[in-house]
């Protein structure tokens, strides 16, 4: 049961980070609107809001991906002689470490992103972009770390046990 739940979990953050992947596109196109009316027109181009919250997006809904799939920055000189068993407990003694910082920053983006629907905040550039949506994105890409590594949590002590 443990184990389907945790194929779930990598299941939706798969599929989130291959879609999100994406957005890569319009920022990009985006990009290079932004430098061809910066420079070659003189002109700055006062869109740029738009091109921070999908960049925020894409990184913010990465994290749970990354996790799936160990892209995240390690210090693999430490663990690269440990046994898969001893890995794992060193991941679950270190968990608490993990569980009370993302909790801590799914708790105050929590607070940050309900504030912002309630005063419908926008953004200060000439556009008024709303950014209540990417505060909430901010919230939901930690609540995916969150049960990435919950998920990871539960493989390691299945490794501890078997």
């Amino acid at each position: 049961m443990l184990e389907t739940l945790c194929h779930r979990i990598d299941n939706i953050n798969e599929w989130i980070g291959r879609t999100t992947s994406w957005l890569f596109l319009p920022f990009a196109i985006l990009v290079v609107i932004d430098v061809v009316t910066r420079y070659a027109l003189r002109h700055p181009w006062f869109y740029i809001d738009i091109n921070v919250q999908i960049m925020g997006t894409l990184i913010l809904l990465a994290g749970g991906y990354l996790l799936v799939n160990e892209g995240h920055i390690g210090v693999d000189v430490l663990v690269t002689h440990l046994s898969p068993r001893h890995r794992a407990i060193l991941d679950i003694v270190l968990f608490p470490i993990f569980i009370g910082s993302i909790g801590a920053l799914l708790w105050r983006t929590g607070i940050a992103a309900g504030d912002s629907w309630r005063i419908l905040e926008c953004g200060i550039s000439g556009l008024d972009i709303p950014i209540y949506p990417l505060k909430t994105i901010v919230a939901i890409g930690f609540f995916l770390v969150l049960l990435q590594g919950t998920s990871k949590f539960i493989r390691n002590i299945m490794v501890i046990k078997s």
